[in-house]
C-alpha cells in the first residue's frame, strides 16, 4: 500500500475517532499500535516502546511538571489579589483602564505560570465582577480576560515552548526570549485595541469616578503587590537568560519561589500542598500520556515513509516558501479549533521538521509562530477550553453567547500579531539574538 493511501487511512481514522469523543492519547496511541501491527507485525511493537523510553529519558521534560506545580501554587497563593489591586488603583482612572489593568495583570501572571488557565481563573474571579460593577460592557470585560489569560502558553515559562524545544532540538532559553518578545507585542496590541474602543465609545469601559479614585499614597502603597511577581519572574527567567541555570533548574527555582509566595501570604498549609500535588499530577499525567502516544504515532508514520512523501510532494509541485509557511499556519489554526496545542505539536512537528532545511525556516522563529498561532485555539470553538472555563466562573448575567461574541475582536488581534511576526521576523528574533549570540 502506498504511503499516500496510508496517510488517508491514518488521519481519516484519527479525525473520525476524535470526533467520536475518545481522548486524544487513546486515539493516537491506539492507532500507533494498530498500524504497527498491521504493517510490520506484532514483533515490531517494541518501536513504540523504544520511542517512548527515549522521550522519557529527555531531562528537559522535567521542567514541565515543575512549571505546572509553580502555576498551581501561584493560583492559590494570593499573589494575584495584590497584583490586581495595584493595577486597579493605577489604571482605573482612564477609559477602559480596568480592562487594561486586567490584561497587564494577566501578562505578569503568564510570565509566572506559563499556563492559560491560571490567568483566566484568577482574573475571572476577581476582575470580571469588578468591571461589571463599574458598568463595563460584558463582552469587552470577558474578552480582555480571555485574551490576556491565553498569553500563558506564549510568554515564558511556557510549557508548550519547552515541548517544542525538546522535539526540535532548539535552545529553550532562546525560545523563551522569542516568546517573551512576541508575547509583549501581543499584550500591547490587545491593550491598544481596548484603549481605542473605549476612547471611541466610553460606555464600553467607563473610568472610575474621580471621588473613588485612589490617591497617590494609596497608589504608591499598592506597588508592593508587584514586588513578589517581579522577584519570581526575575528568578526564573533571569537565571536562564544569564546562564546561571538551565530551564529545568530555573523551573525548580520557580516552584520553590511559588511556595515562598504562598507562605508570605499565609496560605501555605498541608491541605494546599496536597491539593496542588494532586492537581499537578493530574495535569502532568494528561500531558505526558498525550506526549507518549503522539511519539508512538509519529514514529510509525515516519517509519512508513511520511518524511519522504512530504519532501517528494514539495519538490514535485514546487511549493513556494510563502505557500508552505501560510499552509502550516492555516493547519495549526484549524487544528486548534478541535484539539489542544500539545496534541497539535506532537502530530504536526515530525512532519514539518524535514521541511525546515528545504525552505530555510528558522526553527526558533517557527516555534514562536506556533505558540502565537495555537494560543487562539484556547478561544475558538468548538474546542475552546477557556470559553467553557469562563462560563463556569462568570456571573449568571454573562451568557455563553456573550462569551462567544467577546472573543471575536481579540482573536483578530492575535492573528494580526501573528501576521506581524511573520512579516517581520526580527520582532521575534531580536531578543534571542541579543541574549544568546
Amino acid at each position: 500500500m502506498s504511503i499516500e493511501m496510508i496517510s488517508v487511512l491514518l488521519f481519516g481514522s484519527m479525525l473520525l475517532l476524535l470526533a467520536s469523543g475518545l481522548p486524544v492519547a487513546f486515539v493516537l496511541g491506539g492507532l500507533a499500535v494498530v498500524f504497527t501491527g498491521v504493517f510490520w507485525g506484532p514483533e515490531s511493537l517494541f518501536i513504540i516502546l523504544a520511542r517512548t523510553f527515549s522521550m522519557m529519558s529527555t531531562t528537559t521534560l522535567v521542567a514541565a511538571p515543575l512549571f505546572v506545580l509553580m502555576a498551581v501554587v501561584l493560583e492559590r497563593s494570593g499573589v494575584a489579589e495584590d497584583l490586581y489591586e495595584m493595577m486597579y488603583r493605577w489604571s482605573g482612572g482612564i477609559k477602559g483602564g480596568l480592562a487594561v489593568g486586567t490584561v497587564l495583570a494577566c501578562t505578569l501572571i503568564a510570565a509566572m505560570s506559563g499556563i492559560a488557565s491560571t490567568g483566566v481563573v484568577m482574573m475571572g474571579v476577581m476582575a470580571l465582577p469588578a468591571m461589571l460593577k463599574r458598568g463595563y460592557d460584558k463582552r469587552i470585560a470577558t474578552g480582555c480576560i480571555l485574551a490576556g489569560g491565553v498569553l500563558g502558553p506564549l510568554i515564558p515559562p511556557s510549557i508548550a515552548l519547552v515541548l517544542y524545544g525538546t522535539m526540535a532540538q532548539v535552545s529553550i532559553g532562546a525560545l523563551f526570549a522569542g516568546g517573551m518578545a512576541a508575547g509583549m507585542l501581543c499584550s500591547l496590541l490587545i491593550i491598544g485595541y481596548i484603549l481605542i474602543r473605549c476612547y471611541l465609545n466610553p460606555k464600553l469601559g467607563p473610568a472610575i469616578p474621580v471621588e473613588e479614585r485612589a490617591d497617590w499614597d494609596a497608589k504608591i502603597s499598592s506597588l508592593k503587590g508587584v514586588i513578589l511577581p517581579l522577584l519570581l519572574i526575575t528568578a526564573v527567567l533571569g537565571s536562564i537568560y544569564s546562564g546561571i541555570a538551565t530551564p529545568t533548574e530555573a523551573a525548580a527555582v520557580g516552584a520553590l519561589g511559588a511556595f515562598v509566595c504562598s507562605a508570605i501570604h499565609r496560605r501555605l498549609t498541608w491541605d494546599l500542598i496536597k491539593s496542588v500535588a494532586y492537581t499537578t499530577i493530574q495535569v502532568q499525567g494528561f500531558m505526558m500520556w498525550i506526549l507518549f502516544a503522539a511519539q508512538g504515532f509519529a514514529a510509525v508514520y515516519m517509519g512508513l515513509g511520511a518524511s519522504r512523501m512530504v519532501v517528494n510532494l514539495v519538490q514535485t509541485y514546487q511549493v513556494g516558501w510563502w505557500t508552505m509557511l501560510i499552509g502550516i499556519q492555516v493547519v495549526w489554526f484549524l487544528l486548534g479549533c478541535v484539539i489542544d496545542a500539545w496534541s497539535i505539536l506532537m502530530i504536526t512537528l515530525p512532519i514539518i521538521l524535514p521541511l525546515l532545511p528545504l525552505y530555510g525556516f528558522d526553527p526558533l522563529w517557527l516555534g514562536v509562530l506556533y505558540a502565537v498561532n495555537t494560543q487562539t485555539g484556547y478561544l475558538t470553538p468548538p474546542f475552546g477550553t477557556m470559553l467553557f472555563m469562563m462560563k463556569g466562573i462568570a456571573p449568571k448575567e454573562v451568557t455563553m453567547t456573550d462569551i462567544y461574541h467577546s472573543i471575536v475582536p481579540f482573536v483578530v488581534t492575535q492573528l494580526f500579531c501573528l501576521a506581524l511576526c511573520i512579516a517581520f521576523p526580527q520582532l521575534v528574533t531580536w531578543l534571542p539574538n541579543l541574549l544568546f549570540k
